[in-house]
């Protein structure tokens, strides 16, 4: 999506707030931009594991409010701002605070990621319910690693099966990539560019 938005010509930044665990999240999303989007990040530990769980084993705190400012800050130098989950809208950033509020204090749409996968109905559907219940805008689901020519009909089924439960759109289907890079990913929105923007 941030490559698709700096074709455009609009000023990208992504974050990542917390990562946890090798390798790091921010020098995978480095590489995939070709170094042409900037990533961000406020907290990085070496647990891989949640962040309230990665932090206390290194008995250091997560200021909720650090990661806010620091993506406000962000907000008023580029056009758009694109915010990477940690794990799952479930997963606990602090005590009795989740990923979900942190979507929610931030006050960001929210896209779902699902995987191509047996199990992704049961998955992206409780997500989402989730994120309902939770009052966040969720504009849709991607799922990755799909396969226009799949012959598997678990997953050839799961994106209108999950569309029809939700009555929320599969914005995007990410094919199976022999290789993840710049190049690889660049090629893709040649082709697929319009669906990215669908997400903006």
């Amino acid at each position: 999506m941030s490559l698709s938005l700096l074709q455009e010509g609009r000023k990208i930044a992504v974050v990542k707030p917390i990562q946890t665990g090798f390798p790091q999240d921010t020098e995978f999303l480095e590489s995939i931009t070709g170094n042409k989007v900037p990533v961000f990040n406020t907290y990085s530990f070496s647990l891989p594991a949640a962040p309230s769980v990665a932090a206390e084993h290194e008995a250091k705190k997560i200021e909720i409010k650090q990661i806010i400012s620091n993506i406000r800050k962000l907000e008023k130098e580029f056009d758009c701002v694109i915010v990477e989950g940690i794990g799952g809208i479930a997963v606990p950033i602090a005590e009795n605070y989740l990923v979900a509020d942190l979507i929610q204090d931030l006050n960001y749409p929210l896209l779902v990621a699902s995987r191509a996968t047996l199990g992704t109905i049961n998955h992206t559907v409780l997500t989402i319910e989730f994120a309902k219940q939770k009052e966040l805008d969720v504009l849709g689901f991607v799922i990755s690693g799909y396969g226009e020519q799949t012959n598997d009909i678990v997953i050839k089924t799961a994106p209108d099966e999950i569309s029809r439960i939700t009555n929320l759109p599969c914005l995007f289907k990410l094919p199976i990539l022999s290789e993840i890079s710049y190049v690889s990913v660049s090629g893709l929105l040649a082709n697929k560019r319009s669906l990215f923007l669908k997400c903006t």
